[in-house]
């Protein structure tokens, strides 16, 4: 059963620019101050039980730098961030910024280069317009299309979408179940599913993809065949 709802939003990136001067400050913090989520706690325990040491990888869509925190605790040695915000990184960190369309325009120099990459709640808004992005059907999958192009045989590709009923929320957000789900996980390999606030990987549940409007997020880890 796919649905379609209306509630509209325009969310298209503005000329402001973000600063993100608290890097520093956000790697001192608990790992429960550390999040923008509900059911941002997922990817601390992702990153745990499959850690970035000494790898190199994007974060796509980051209005705040929670996930890169995450990654750099993690242990990876250098993160990109892809985001259609301006974004200055202020301090001396492993985090480096990239615009959407320059990273698009250096596909041939980054194909298979990066050992991971992570998305949460991300790749469900692509193609819808929310964010000014022309309006496209399979816009997500085409986004998780170029992220396997530029993963490396192997690398990690963590993905935070949400669950329930498979359908488009215009111009919100899609919603993934049985059929979107299996889409963009097409020529990756399962390797777990995280939730919440569970320290331990999940499995889904026939009654997970039968909730409507519920707006949870799983994140699920991959691995590129």
């Amino acid at each position: 059963m796919n649905t379609l709802q209306y509630e509209y939003s325009n969310d298209k990136a503005s000329p402001i620019l973000l600063i993100w001067d608290d890097i520093d400050e956000m790697m001192k913090k608990p790992r429960s101050a550390v999040k923008r989520y509900v059911d941002g706690p997922a990817v601390y325990y992702a990153l745990r039980d499959y850690p970035l040491t000494n790898l190199t990888g994007f974060v796509i869509g980051s209005r705040q730098p929670w996930v890169e925190v995450q990654a750099l605790r993690s242990g990876a040695s250098e993160v990109y961030t892809v985001e259609y915000e301006d974004v200055k990184v202020a301090e001396a960190t492993r985090i480096r910024y990239i615009h959407p369309i320059k990273f698009a325009e250096q596909w041939e120099v980054n194909a298979d280069r990066f050992d991971f990459a992570i998305s949460f709640s991300s790749i469900e808004h692509s193609g819808l317009g929310r964010y000014g992005d022309p309006i496209d059907p399979i816009g997500d999958m085409r986004e998780v299309q170029k992220i396997m192009c530029l993963l490396k045989k192997g690398g990690f590709f963590f993905v935070g979408v949400p669950r329930g009923i498979d359908a488009i929320k215009y111009n919100l957000h899609r919603v993934y179940g049985r059929i979107r789900l299996a889409m963009i996980m097409a020529g990756f390999e399962w390797v777990a599913m995280y939730r919440g606030n569970s320290p331990y990987p999940q499995w889904p549940r026939r009654e997970d993809f039968e909730e409507v409007n519920e707006h949870k997020q799983d994140l699920y880890v991959l691995r590129k065949l």
